[in-house]
């Protein structure tokens, strides 16, 4: 009986999968980059160097009736130098996305490992530059109709290995737990003219009693707007967001973060002319406030500089853009950040936010932070169909804040990379 009921089974399912509508593809990419001086000390050899390869393949099923899965494996391989850990050698694989989604009318629900990816990324985003992207476990309730959309989300992120440099075996393993950090909220966009509309959004974002180390009892609210438009040539957007809630078991959160910016688009080699200012208030380190912005699944190697030195936190950015095409498939891009601390006894975070780059102390009395360059260069290959070839070259100069944080050095540091990326 049992043996019957099983090859039912099977036959329906062979012949559900039979019906389908199947898409594939894949995503192959080469990469190669070094740091140089990032400590800021060219006394201390600190330079590195990574080879990286990634593939991603997907593959989408779509059942009729509104039901569809995704199933989207990635491997990795990096080989990293460090002068003071050698070469190492990393490997994984695992899902990226693992979904099944079922739309009916305006409605929609998505189960299983998915990204979120919404606004300006600079609260959710995909970070899909990385090695191995973010991405997250849980479920998605949308409402898309006409000028409304509306997403809920209860999601942990996936409990996926970062690829980190380390003198204990296994090397480059760091596990984060995960399961124990929660995110649920709500994103809507009401869309008032073409590319012109308003986004709302409230999110949790928690770390249970048995999540590790200080982030325990961790229940931070986020909530804000943000303003989009683009005509004649003109495109700008304009964010606020605030924060709130516990940021440990015996210290609240009260927090907030601004950014506007603007760029015209001429038609000569659709060169795009832009500037754009960042703010966030600083921690005065009251023993029962945290007052520093946090929040750690946005893209913020995307806005506050290539060389990933500055979060939406304790910091002024003011940047200028240049992005032209003078040639068909051919794009150069450049920005150049002047960035500042907002406050000289806070803390300045790295890019995720979540540690020190230089740690704050009531002594500091220098807010310069320095001046980033990042020059970057783009070419889709017309001879072949899906190859995209991309360079960076990225410089930072510091200035009076690194110098009095840094015992007195002030070298500059640089990055740069070459990628070979194929779609197919």
């Amino acid at each position: 009986m049992k043996k019957s009921a099983l090859l039912v089974g099977v036959l329906c399912f062979s012949s559900v999968a039979q019906a389908a509508t199947w898409t594939t593809s894949a995503d192959i990419r080469e990469r190669y980059q070094f740091f140089d001086n990032l400590n800021f000390n060219s006394a201390a050899n600190s330079n590195s160097w990574e080879f990286d390869s990634r593939l991603y393949m997907k593959t989408k099923a779509d059942f009729g009736n509104g039901v569809s899965v995704v199933l989207q494996p990635q491997a990795v391989l990096i080989q990293n130098h460090t002068v003071t850990l050698g070469t190492q050698d990393f490997s994984q694989a695992d899902l990226l996305k693992a979904y099944i989604q079922y739309d009916v009318g305006d409605f929609g629900v998505k189960l299983g490992r998915q990204q979120l990816v919404y606004g300006d990324q600079r609260l959710l985003g995909h970070l899909g530059w990385k090695d191995v992207a973010r991405t997250f476990d849980g479920a998605k309730v949308m409402y898309h109709a006409g000028a409304l959309k509306l997403d809920a989300f209860a999601v942990h992120p996936s409990d996926i290995v970062l690829m980190t440099p380390k003198t204990t075996a296994p090397q480059g393993s760091s596990l984060v737990t995960w399961e124990d950090r929660t995110l649920i909220g709500a994103y809507g966009t009401y869309t008032m003219a073409p590319k012109t509309g308003i986004d709302t959004y409230f999110i949790n974002w928690s770390h249970n009693q048995q999540a590790a180390g200080a982030s325990k009892g961790r229940n931070v609210n986020t909530y804000g707007a943000r303003l989009f438009g683009r005509a004649n040539g003109f495109d700008g957007t304009a964010e606020a967001v605030f924060q709130s809630g516990k940021w440990n078991n015996t210290v609240n959160q009260k927090a907030s973060a601004y950014a506007a910016k603007v760029g015209y688009t001429f038609a000569t080699w659709k060169t795009r002319l832009g500037v754009e200012y960042d703010f966030s208030p600083g921690d005065d380190k009251t023993s029962t406030t945290h007052k520093s912005f946090v929040f750690p699944f946005h893209t913020n190697h995307a806005h506050y500089g290539e060389m990933d030195r500055f979060s939406w936190a304790n910091m002024k950015d003011l940047r200028l853009s240049l992005k032209t095409s003078p040639a068909k498939g051919f794009t150069l891009i450049g920005n150049v950040h002047f960035l500042t601390l907002d406050k000289a006894q806070g803390d300045w975070l790295n890019v995720v936010g979540a540690g020190n780059l230089f740690a704050g102390a009531s002594t500091y009395t220098q807010t310069k932070a320095g001046t980033e360059i990042d020059l970057k260069a783009v070419y889709k290959v017309a001879a072949v169909k899906g190859l995209k070839l991309v360079a960076l070259y990225s410089v930072f100069n510091p200035g009076a804040a690194v110098a009095e944080r840094n015992l007195g050095k002030a070298d500059s540091a640089s990055f740069g990379y070459l990628i070979a990326n194929y779609k197919f």
